[in-house]
């Protein structure tokens, strides 16, 4: 399975992926956990250090992910024709969460033998004025579309904050995508404009509704009220996430008051058809394409989804 958090920034959405992630090692599966949020949040919460040089925006990196992916597959042609949403064809590399798969054993941090976390990177000082996010997270959209995870495994990955996922392929990548809401004027309008993006692109029925920080009912009918839906599940303000943060260490499943949300929000998951997200990621593959900065960078990159 295949699960992104997302939401208003300050909804508290890394927080929860990162105790989506202790839900899911207590329970036994195998977890990548990937940080995708431009503010690089959820590697640390998990302990991870987000060494610039690992990150997989790097261009080294970036370029070393592409090559294995890219195989013997013609269809690409040559590292420098990836763009961010060419598919695998034939001869391409998929990845696993097999601990020695070479991109998550040469990329990822091992928590244990059955849990990895990556990171995308953000900012440093040579990019200012020379582009925005959205370039660093095209190996991530490369990543998750030659990923094949084996029934039990999971991907959990933590997003920008807002709707930044409707301007490239990410919000096809996923079986499902949690959207992290706080009882406020702001964090509501950012959820109902996710949900208007994911109407029209044909993805609202992946869109799991998650109230944050909820202090009473009165918090909760607000949600309902203002969403024009029930929230799946909602999680009270914790005392004990506030303390574990403030004593500097890892918010853990143990800090929360009931993990049954989590566990809620695991079993609403279910796989997207594998004919359905393949035509939608291929339709937006050919509307990239036709692109005139993608065919003067890259050229035709169109018959990479044939």
């Amino acid at each position: 399975m295949k699960i992104a958090f997302t939401g208003k920034g300050g909804s508290g959405k890394s927080t929860l992926a990162a105790l989506f992630v202790g839900h899911l090692r207590a329970t036994g599966r195998r977890v990548l956990a990937i940080d995708a949020d431009v503010n690089v949040h959820l590697a640390p919460l998990l302990g991870v250090t987000a060494d610039r040089g690992a990150a997989l925006s790097h261009p080294d990196n970036a370029t070393s992910v592409r090559r294995h992916l890219m195989g013997t597959n013609t269809l690409v042609g040559a590292v420098e024709h990836f763009v961010a949403t060419t598919p695998p064809g034939p001869g391409s590399r998929l990845v696993t969460l097999d601990p020695a798969d070479p991109v998550l054993a040469g990329h990822g941090v091992a928590l244990d033998e059955r849990t990895h976390v990556m990171h995308v990177g953000t900012y440093e000082p040579e990019d200012i004025g020379g582009g925005c996010y959205h370039g660093h997270l095209a190996i991530l959209e490369n990543l998750l579309s030659h990923l094949r995870a084996q029934p039990g495994d999971w991907v959990v990955c933590d997003m920008v904050a807002g709707t930044d996922a409707f301007a490239n392929s990410l919000h096809a990548q996923f079986d499902a995508i949690v959207v992290v809401v706080e009882p406020t004027p702001e964090s509501v309008t950012v959820a109902r404009r996710y949900r208007e993006l994911a109407a029209a692109a044909g993805v609202e029925d992946l869109l799991i509704l998650v109230g944050n920080k909820v202090v009473d009912e009165v918090d909760v009918d607000y949600l309902r009220r203002e969403l024009g839906a029930e929230p799946l599940a909602v999680l009270p303000a914790q005392a004990g996430l506030r303390r574990a943060r403030q004593d500097g260490r890892c918010p853990r499943t143990e800090d929360l008051e009931d993990v049954g949300p989590l566990r809620t929000i695991a079993d609403a998951v279910r796989p997207v058809s594998v004919p359905r997200r393949d035509a939608y990621l291929r339709e937006l593959h050919l509307k990239l394409a036709q692109k005139d900065w993608v065919r003067s960078l890259h050229g035709d990159v169109a018959g990479q989804a044939v």
